[in-house]
C-alpha cells in the first residue's frame, strides 16, 4: 500500500501536466520525435500548463554557461549517452544554427517512453541550453519530467565545466614551458 499511497500524493502535490520546458515562450521543438508521439501532441501547450509550470516548478530555467556552443553540445550529448536514452536527433551547432537533441528516456519503474529534447543556442555571454520533456500518454506526470529537467541541467552544468577543465589542463600541457638558460662555463 506505500507505493500507490506515494502515487496519490504525488498526484495531489503535482500540478495535472506532462509536458515541462525551462523556455516557455519559446520551447525547443520535437523534430524526430513528433513521429512518435500521438497526434496532437508534439507542439507544447503553452497557456494554462506553462502557468501552472511557472508556479509548481519556479526554479526551472535556461541554463546559462560560460562556453562555445561547440563545448555546450558535446557535454550535452555525453551526459544523455552516459544515461543510456535513445538519441534519435544529433544536430550540432553550426554558425548562427541552433544545436539539438532529441532522445528518448524510460521511466524506471513501467518503462513508459517519454521525450526529451535539448537545444542550445549561442548568446552574448555564453551559451543558453534550454531543456523540454514530455510524456507520451497521460495528461499527469506526477512531476517526473520536471525532476527530470531539473537533474539533466545540472548534469549538463556539470559535465561543461568538467570539459572545460579538461581543455585548459590540455592546453596548458601543450604550451611549452621556458626554462631559464644556464649561461656556459667555458
Amino acid at each position: 500500500l506505500a507505493y500507490p499511497a506515494y502515487l496519490g500524493t504525488r498526484y495531489l502535490r503535482t500540478p495535472p501536466i506532462n509536458d515541462v520546458s525551462t523556455d516557455l515562450q519559446d520551447p525547443p521543438r520535437f523534430e524526430q520525435a513528433a513521429r512518435f508521439r500521438p497526434r496532437g501532441t508534439a507542439d507544447y501547450p503553452g497557456g494554462e500548463a506553462a502557468e501552472m509550470q511557472r508556479t509548481a516548478y519556479p526554479d526551472l530555467d535556461t541554463l546559462q554557461v560560460a562556453a562555445n556552443a561547440q563545448i555546450a553540445f558535446e557535454a550535452a550529448r555525453s551526459v544523455l549517452a552516459k544515461r543510456r536514452w535513445t538519441i534519435i536527433l544529433d544536430r550540432p551547432p553550426v554558425g548562427r544554427r541552433d544545436g539539438q537533441i532529441e532522445a528518448i528516456a524510460r521511466t524506471p519503474v513501467l518503462g513508459f517512453r517519454e521525450d526529451v529534447a535539448v537545444r542550445i543556442r549561442s548568446a552574448q555571454d555564453g551559451v543558453n541550453i534550454d531543456v523540454r520533456s514530455a510524456s507520451r500518454y497521460g495528461r499527469h506526470d506526477l512531476g517526473s519530467n520536471a525532476a527530470r529537467v531539473r537533474r539533466l541541467l545540472e548534469d549538463i552544468d556539470d559535465a561543461v565545466t568538467a570539459l572545460l577543465e579538461a581543455r585548459q589542463r590540455q592546453q596548458q600541457k601543450a604550451a611549452p614551458t621556458k626554462t631559464p638558460t644556464q649561461p656556459s662555463k667555458r
